[in-house]
């Protein structure tokens, strides 16, 4: 009997040490960090394009300390780390019970809209070197404001003036920010085939705009120099806080007018590839007068022999645009190129002809009229040895079967890989 009780005794205190035990197990101290950002301020105006801190405090609100503290930042919208930066940091090594420590970090704005920030720490338990589970992220929004844009009153859009005529541009500013503008100015500058009237000055000082302030029009004198398309932009300048405003806060205004006596073909440049070839003979055969108005070209080739390329700003070896030939161009966006140009050449000059090789050849479309829409591949490749034909048109390939070589029908504006078995020459 005692011998039972003995037992029963010493059972009892293991279940009594079993039930004190488990209480104290989860009260073991643990690090718990939490963020906040102190700058910049929630919901604070930002001007597009400066650079600005995000500074955030990342303190442990734990029973023990924590190791190798890091934060890191994510960021959604219209901004960007600045080169050299890195998302995650490194905090501290060792961050003690009721510790706070700083980290920072330089971001660029690049455009407008609202910017949402958030900084979220990591770090480990001393003890067991498992990754910290109690942590506490923050985050703030911020806008990015456009300040300056222009708006032009006159001409319309592809207005249409004689050669030898006098126009005027009228435009004016609007600070659409909430933030006060100084040193206004506007200037204008045309890129073809009209100037500025003797005496006029492209700057024009505006001074101080306030808050959603607009200013009073502005009214340049130009004349026409020449037959073609002038593309006319008024863009805005100024200081915010004595800081120039960067180009991403500011919004110029394009128009293009139409000058002289032209024929006009628009081609639809969709985003990605195009094949596409003029259907005109450019009066300016430049590659750079020949696109410009595009502002979303990547990059334009055209194969002969080998492959000769354009890209805009860069270095390039195909430097001129003209009928008779295809060209891929590569675009960021959708866009139409306003081609401005004539069916035929004047004075002493022979009508086009083109010549081809054996192989495959870029052949652009030539029709008289220029927009025809009823010739076809048989008819314009009269006299030519041809094997193939193949069309590229909204981002899908297409052929023209023989042997009638009739369907589809040759379309202008597009551009066409041929193949001939010899050398020989198309008249359109």
């Amino acid at each position: 009997m005692g011998k039972i009780c003995s037992i029963l005794l010493a059972l009892a205190l293991v279940l009594s040490f079993t039930v004190v035990a488990t209480p104290v197990s989860a009260q073991l101290p643990e690090p718990e960090l939490v963020v906040n950002i102190t700058a910049p301020a929630n919901g604070v105006d930002i001007m597009g394009g400066v650079e600005f801190i995000v500074t955030a405090n990342v303190t442990n609100n734990g029973t023990l300390w924590a190791k190798d503290v890091k934060a890191t930042i994510g960021i959604s919208g219209n901004a960007t780390l600045k080169a050299g930066e890195v998302a995650t940091k490194n905090v501290i090594t060792e961050l003690g019970v009721n510790w706070t420590a700083a980290v920072n970090w330089t971001l660029v704005c690049t455009g407008g809209g609202p910017v949402s920030i958030n900084v979220t720490p990591s770090g480990k338990n001393p003890n067991t070197l498992n990754n910290i589970v109690l942590l506490h992220s923050d985050t703030v929004s911020i806008d990015q404001e456009k300040v300056l844009q222009v708006t032009i009153g006159a001409p319309a859009d592809f207005a249409a003036f004689n050669v030898t005529d006098e126009f005027q541009v009228t435009a004016n500013v609007t600070n659409i920010s909430s933030l006060n503008a100084t040193d206004v100015a506007l200037t204008i500058s045309i890129d073809r085939y009209a100037q500025l009237k003797a005496g006029e000055y492209a700057t024009r000082p505006v001074g101080y705009l306030g808050s959603n302030a607009t200013s009073a029009n502005f009214i340049w004198t130009l004349n026409c120099t020449g037959d073609g398309f002038s593309r006319i932009t008024v863009s805005p300048s100024g200081n915010v806080s004595g800081t120039p405003i960067p180009a991403d806060a500011l919004t110029p205004a394009t128009v293009t007018v139409k000058q002289g006596v032209f024929t006009e073909a628009n081609i639809t440049l969709v985003e990605g590839w195009n094949l596409i070839s003029l259907p005109l003979i450019a009066l300016n055969s430049s590659i750079n007068a020949v696109l410009a108005g595009l502002d979303d070209v990547i990059s334009v080739w055209h194969w002969a022999g080998h492959w000769y390329s354009f890209v805009p700003g860069g270095p390039s070896d195909l430097t001129s645009m003209t009928d008779g030939k295809a060209y891929w161009i590569h675009m960021g966006a959708n866009q139409t190129l306003h081609l401005a140009g004539r069916e035929m050449p004047e004075g002493a000059q022979l009508p086009p002809t083109y010549d081809v090789v054996a192989g495959w050849n870029m052949v652009g479309f030539k029709s008289i009229p220029w927009n025809a829409s009823n010739v076809t591949a048989k008819d314009y490749l009269d006299g030519t040895q041809y094997v193939r034909i193949y069309l590229f048109k909204n981002g899908v390939w297409d052929f023209i079967p023989g042997p009638a070589y009739d369907n589809p029908k040759m379309e202008p504006g597009l551009g066409y890989w041929v193949a001939f078995t010899e050398p020989g020459t198309i008249y359109p």
